[in-house]
């Protein structure tokens, strides 16, 4: 059995709560903004080609940020993508192994059609246990004892009254459905590494603190313009990392395909 703690402890930093990384982050990129204001206004005095130089380094490390930032995104949108995707296919597998459960004898089409309305519901709590850990270790168990009365009717179909098409495309379409389970596991572990969210925290604090001390030597006395941009950049990384995470962020995968399924099969 698959411990449910495993999709969350990929790594430590997939443990942290969404609102306190959030938090962390704004408080980190302003104490940023604030340092480098402040040592900025201390070299007011200092050369126009100092201040020049500074300015260009945080312009070329908020421009190599930029460029990590939309990589970071494609990235985590793809995979997103793949979740989504991956949980369509598992509801046309069980929706095609239902259509083809009217083909067996009685008792084992209806043995068959309730193993498959226990399973779907099984997998519909998978998506939405999100960070409760118990759910989802329910669930996942109730999923594979479920794998094996599906396997156990399409073995007692196995049998001379059954023709070898019928009993070739039932163990083909269970075989999907089972195969489906790993691929689904595995979607929800497959997350960008942390260590390129410490890249992106570390570029970001560092483009708003040169920028800020360039407007600090500037003796420009308004911080608004550096502080809407951490925050800016702030909300482009949380929207990253939410999208990464999707059992623990606030923009879910859904699972509206192994619902209507559901609601199909209960018609």
């Amino acid at each position: 059995m698959k411990d449910g703690n495993i999709l969350f402890q990929t790594n430590a930093f997939y443990l942290l709560d969404h609102w306190l990384i959030a938090v962390v982050m704004l408080a980190v990129l302003i104490v940023a903004c604030e340092a480098g204001y402040r040592l900025g206004l201390a070299r007011r005095g200092a050369p126009d080609s100092l201040r020049s130089l500074m300015t260009a380094i945080g312009g070329a490390v908020l421009g190599l940020l930029g460029l990590l930032l939309g990589f970071a995104l494609s990235m985590a949108i793809s995979r997103w993508d793949d979740r989504h995707d991956i949980i369509i296919q598992e509801a046309n597998a069980i929706g095609t192994l239902s259509l083809r459960a009217s083909l067996v004898e009685e008792p084992l089409s209806a043995q068959l059609s309730e193993s498959l309305h226990d399973y779907t519901k099984a997998r519909i709590e998978i998506g939405r246990s999100r960070d409760r850990v118990e759910t989802l270790q329910a669930a996942l168990r109730e999923s594979e004892e479920t794998h094996a009365a599906i396997w156990s009717v399409v073995e007692s179909a196995n049998r001379i009254s059954t023709p070898n098409a019928t009993l070739a495309s039932l163990i083909n379409s269970a075989n999907q459905v089972i195969d489906m389970h790993e691929l689904r596991i595995a979607s929800l572990q497959n997350h960008l590494p942390s260590t390129l969210f410490y890249l992106l925290f570390s570029l970001a604090a560092l483009s708003v603190g040169f920028l800020a001390w360039g407007f600090g030597a500037a003796a420009q006395r308004g911080r608004t313009p550096i502080f809407l941009l951490a925050i800016l950049i702030g909300a482009i990384l949380l929207l990253i990392m939410d999208v990464n995470r999707p059992q623990r962020g606030m923009i879910e995968v859904g699972v509206a395909s192994l619902e209507r399924v559901q609601e199909g099969r209960s018609r």
